[in-house]
């Protein structure tokens, strides 16, 4: 029974992170909808992404040292509750700054959802099959995506945009009552159980794990190509591309379908192939994300809807699939004693670029007046994460596989 209910668990999580990321995800398509009503800018679409995930920043780290203490169960729940009727109060936005700060309080409820789902997910699956649990879960965020693109658009232009905003906040208030009546909380471990560490303690022992330094950077990166193909896809297609708006909220969402299916079956290879190598695998993921998103601009002027469908499929499948390892290679190497504040440190540097990234976008392409010149220079800062991957991380494996084989030698030699 107690197996079956770890992937009870496994659903009720990725419920809940689809229901939270159907509010944060769907400000993509909705921050293009507000570009036609209200004219905007491209830099001012992408602030209309950034708002959303400036709260998570200021909540992330609060709610991650909640969780060591006191357990995911009320603090997702509630926090995704409370998300959803922030949401509702997008109704009411009048002009843009109403706008742009009614969505700094939506995202401050996302940081319990952000943070929470995958440290219910690592207590209850502490070795085997942590991986593709981790990729299951993962999943709620791009099928969240995937929904509100789809959902979110035909809202929008069968009724009107206050009613995109009701179905948002409905979205998450379920998901988050189906999380509290469905979760309960694994029983804590001696080590769990141990004498209380303050919170300036335990940041101070994440600090000094230079072990996760270059996950960091991994992470920054690839989150922020995450958040430019979120953010301006739809745009980049409609005035680069001259595709309508509807076929490209339909690519977009083919891309968001690609990262749900790329988010567990790369988790999954990285149990059964790459364990306790998952950076090598991530290496790999890094470096097809840069060649697909160097041929995307190439892809658009081939006339093939087949080709273009496969394209975004494969896209997204590894710029969006990306994050299951990422956080499996962050939970490894963390304190098993505070994984919660560990993956919320992770998380909330993450988010800062989460915030920075389309904004930033938005920005370089004004000054570029060129959407392809921006996406190129997204991909060139990919391409030095998986640089710096593999200089700090892969490279000292080669190095402590050579000092072994040294090792080997000189003890045959002494046994001689």
């Amino acid at each position: 029974m107690h197996t079956y209910y770890k992937w009870l668990i496994v659903l009720v999580a990725t419920l809940s992170q689809t229901a939270a990321t159907f509010v944060t995800y769907g400000m993509g398509p909705i921050a293009a909808f507000y570009q036609i009503e209200w004219n905007l800018t491209p830099l001012q679409t992408g602030f209309i992404v950034s708002a959303v995930n400036i709260g998570p920043m200021f909540s992330m780290l609060a709610f991650g040292y909640l969780m060591d203490k006191k357990g995911e169960k009320h603090i997702i729940g509630w926090g995704t509750i409370l998300l959803g009727f922030s949401a509702l109060t997008l109704v009411f936005a009048s002009d843009y700054m109403v706008l742009l700060l009614l969505l700094l309080l939506v995202g401050i409820w996302y940081g319990s959802a952000q943070t929470g789902g995958s440290t219910a997910i690592v207590k209850w699956f502490p070795n085997e099959h942590r991986g593709l649990a981790l990729g299951i879960r993962q999943t709620g965020i791009p099928i969240g995506g995937s929904l509100a693109s789809v959902v979110l658009s035909y809202t929008y232009y069968h009724y009107n945009l206050s009613l995109v905003h009701v179905v948002q906040g409905g979205v998450a208030i379920v998901g988050g009552l189906l999380f509290l009546l469905l979760y309960n909380e694994p029983k804590r471990t001696s080590e769990t159980e141990s004498a209380p560490v303050g919170f300036k303690e335990k940041m101070n022992v994440i600090k000094n794990n230079k072990e996760l330094y270059p996950m960091y950077i991994v992470g920054v990166v690839m989150m922020s190509l995450q958040m430019i193909i979120i953010a301006h896809f739809m745009s980049y297609l409609h005035n680069e591309g001259r595709y309508p708006l509807t076929e490209a909220g339909k690519y977009l969402s083919v891309v968001l379908i690609g990262g749900m299916v790329g988010r567990v079956v790369i988790a999954w290879a990285s149990d059964q192939f790459f364990e306790d190598k998952r950076e090598r695998l991530l290496l790999i993921v890094m470096a097809v994300t840069v060649i697909l998103t160097v041929m995307l601009p190439l892809i658009m002027t081939v006339e093939m809807e087949f080709l273009m469908l496969l394209f975004c499929f494969l896209l997204g499948f590894v710029a969006i699939g990306w994050y299951s390892i990422f956080i499996a290679c962050i939970t490894e190497q963390s304190d098993s004693r505070f994984i919660g504040l560990t993956v919320s440190s992770a998380l909330t540097l993450n988010q800062l670029f989460i915030v920075i990234a389309p904004s930033l976008f938005g920005l370089v392409v004004n000054l570029l007046n060129s959407y392809q010149q921006a996406l190129y220079l997204a991909g060139i800062s990919v391409a030095l994460g998986a640089i710096n991957l593999y200089r700090v991380k892969i490279k000292k494996r080669m190095d402590q596989g050579i000092t072994t084989k040294f090792d080997q030698i000189n003890t045959n030699n002494l046994d001689k």
